[in-house]
């Protein structure tokens, strides 16, 4: 038997906006990654990731690329500002003539290329990328760090970080409205995460170390209570494929973890939600689901 999720299409002002679709995917089969194949990216809606991002935050995402090697620009994320020419509040990209090269933007400025021998996009290798950002006490600054594996390769203290109310895109170019969609990644995407707190280097050691914890009492100055400013989680572990990428870290806070039962200082646990996000496909392109995993 065969899953398949249709592409539907609406014409509005001779615009394509494009909603959701898997490609067609096995029965009965786990999946752990989502795999972009270009035309393809995931949407988090800016009423439920704008407060996060416009305060302290950390966003994490294990990520591969691909045996691609066209030398268009590859988004690995972008937040586009459609009040201002859809100019790139905040972007990373796959540089186009290296194959181990991010390109950062901010403010719609390329600030700079960041060289990391771990990373080869050409191949389906993971590595844990780790965005940081932390306001700067009675300054209108943020720090904005950005971690390849365990080891810092980017900061940049000369920018107020706000989203103002434009969506986060994974995996493409495009604006909020989605009239603008372009720069599709090819790779996969294992796992994503994001913290309502600025992570410390030990808290992302150990997740390089231990791909599939979140938390561990005895390593280091990383404690569990962490686990209580968990507020997205997209682990992509799927039995049947879904459009809709459910957010999995009140479950874990509830039940995997015991944090609400076991940690009274999660005390706004019970206002915890879910942050779901969308996959949307271009016409005649499609995202498949994928047992690749680290």
């Amino acid at each position: 038997m065969q899953y398949i999720i249709r592409i539907k299409v609406i014409s509005i002002l001779s615009i394509l906006i494009f909603v959701s679709c898997t490609d067609i995917l096995s029965d009965n089969e786990q999946y752990n990654s989502v795999h972009l194949k270009g035309g393809g990216w995931i949407q988090f809606n800016a009423i439920d990731i704008e407060n996060y991002l416009d305060n302290n935050f950390s966003l994490q995402l294990w990520i591969s690329g691909d045996s691609d090697e066209s030398n268009d620009t590859k988004t690995i994320l972008s937040i586009l500002n459609e009040n201002d020419n859809n100019e790139i509040i905040f972007g990373l990209f796959r540089n186009t003539t290296i194959n181990n090269g991010i390109d950062v933007y901010l403010n719609g400025t390329l600030v700079e290329t960041i060289i990391n021998d771990n990373l080869d996009w050409l191949t389906s290798t993971f590595n844990l990328i780790t965005i940081t950002c932390e306001d700067v006490l009675d300054v209108e600054e943020d720090i904005i760090k950005i971690f390849i594996n365990d080891t810092e390769v980017f900061s940049y203290n000369q920018i107020n970080l706000q989203i103002n109310g434009n969506d986060l895109i994974i995996g493409g170019k495009v604006n909020t409205s989605k009239t603008i969609a372009s720069n599709f990644w090819t790779g996969y995407i294992d796992e994503m995460r994001l913290w309502r707190k600025t992570l410390i280097i030990d808290e992302i050691i150990f997740h390089v170390n231990n791909p599939n914890k979140l938390i561990s009492s005895n390593t280091g100055n990383y404690s569990d209570n962490i686990l209580c400013d968990l507020v997205g989680l997209w682990r992509f572990n799927y039995n049947n494929p879904s459009y809709i990428i459910n957010d999995e870290s009140c479950l874990e806070l509830n039940l995997s973890s015991g944090v609400s039962n076991n940690m009274p200082e999660c005390e706004d646990f019970n206002d915890c939600h879910n942050i779901n996000g969308i996959i949307y496909t271009l016409p005649g392109y499609n995202v498949e689901y994928s047992n690749m995993s680290l």
